[in-house]
């Protein structure tokens, strides 16, 4: 009975360790001091920022998602 009630743990121990869900593995390619190209799983994103004046405001100025249909702007924040 210890042998069956351990190979079934085992067993549901294997099966559970496959089907979490892994981190996506994202690569990050910087262009230049402002424009960076973060590529994850299908969907590649340009990120924009720009220099902020105080160290309490956001420095992200627009951020586009690259897919192989369309290119699709989910934020843009003018100055």
């Amino acid at each position: 009975m210890k042998k069956i009630v351990l190979l079934c743990f085992f067993t549901l121990f294997a099966y559970s360790n496959d089907n979490t869900l892994q981190p996506k593995k994202c690569e990050v390619i910087k262009l230049s001091n402002y424009t960076t190209l973060v590529s994850c799983h299908k969907l590649d994103y340009i990120v924009q920022t720009k220099q902020s004046r105080r160290d309490d405001e956001d420095n992200i100025k627009k951020i586009t998602v690259l897919t192989k249909q369309e290119s699709k702007i989910i934020l843009n924040k003018r100055d």
